[in-house]
């Protein structure tokens, strides 16, 4: 009797579990999967900021996935749709459409992996229950011809009640090309207690200086910025320890190489010994902004060596190697094998 049961039971759960699938439905449709994917995987994305329904799943992906099918069709009228009524209703936001769409070049073939619905501020910093559901994200887009950094916000649930939907859909747009990325610095002309509008400025690596008009709807400051130049030279690498971690890199071009055999005959607590080695060799790419972080050609293979670092200066006393890894740069964070050689613990 029981393992008659059994198979009963056995054979109700395949009948639902086919049943479920010849609907058409999946787990994930009834249980929201927060991870994040690149673009191509992205599904039912919001063709306008009025579908966009707080209580659904993957808010920010396809809020995202909408936004860039406009920006890759040149389509002023369809991004506009997208856009919160703060951010349309500034000065100069027509123009700075078209500078946006004018500048992008190539059609996307994909993205970097995009924020899943997670960190959202979930209610107004005046308040402890008014909802606001705010994300805030950034991410590469890959063209045929360009790489673009992208930094897009945007909000699912009004937070300026008083005065209309002025906050939902996306309220903050900007992108660049990698080179204008590198080293970017940002001067805000918010002042305390002064106006809800007001100029940033932008001051690239290579020196180019822009100012962006900004006006504050609720919480969000509302902007768009692009700035275009020349991706030549940079590339964006998961050199991190978590999917989110996509950094910007500028490749030197380097021949040189170390082997793996060197790498583990080097005593990692003798710092003059490091420095040996990898002061004094040229690394394949250096980080945004940093000395801390190097990457090194491994011999014989296709793989970087990852190394980083308190500092990589010669005369820093406390110069201590934190990790060396060894990483295949060409994968996805989550496709990747990595093989640590050294791993530094406090």
């Amino acid at each position: 009797m029981i393992q008659y049961r059994k198979q009963t039971i056995l054979f109700i759960i395949t009948i639902c579990i086919g049943l479920f699938q010849f609907t058409g439905c999946s787990l994930s449709d009834v249980v929201p999967e927060p991870e994040s994917q690149p673009y191509s995987m992205i599904e039912k994305p919001y063709t306008d900021k009025a579908e966009i329904d707080n209580n659904s799943e993957n808010i920010y992906k396809r809020t995202v996935a909408g936004t860039l099918k406009y920006i890759d069709d040149g389509d002023k009228a369809g991004l506009k749709k997208m856009l919160c009524k703060g951010l349309l209703d500034m000065k100069d936001t027509d123009a700075e459409i078209d500078a946006l769409l004018d500048g992008f070049k190539g059609d996307i073939t994909d993205t970097t992996y995009i924020s899943g619905d997670l960190g959202a501020r979930k209610t107004a910093q005046w308040s402890k229950t008014e909802a606001v559901a705010c994300y805030e994200s950034e991410f590469y887009v890959y063209t045929d011809k360009e790489i673009y950094y992208v930094k897009l916000d945007m909000c699912s649930v009004n937070d300026r009640e008083a005065e209309g939907k002025d906050s939902v859909g996306v309220t903050r747009l900007h992108v660049t090309t990698l080179d204008k990325r590198y080293g970017m610095e940002v001067e805000s002309g918010f002042e305390e207690g002064g106006s809800t509008e007001y100029i940033d400025k932008y001051t690239f690596g290579d020196g180019v200086t822009k100012d962006v008009n900004t006006k504050i709807v609720g919480v969000n400051c509302c902007s768009i910025l692009s700035e275009y130049g020349n991706s030549d030279g940079y590339q964006v690498l998961n050199t991190g320890t978590v999917w989110s971690d996509n950094d910007v890199w500028k490749l030197t071009g380097t021949t040189d190489s170390i082997r793996l055999e060197d790498l583990k005959k080097i005593d990692y607590t003798d710092e003059a010994a490091v420095r040996k080695v990898f002061n004094n060799m040229e690394p394949y790419a250096t980080s945004e902004g940093d000395t801390h972080c190097r990457l090194y050609n491994l011999a014989d293979s296709d793989k970087k060596v990852h190394v980083y670092s308190d500092n990589f200066s010669d005369g820093d006393d406390n110069y201590k190697v934190k990790f060396v890894q060894i990483i295949d740069i060409a994968e996805l964070y989550g496709k990747q094998d990595r093989e640590y050689v050294y791993n530094y613990k406090d």
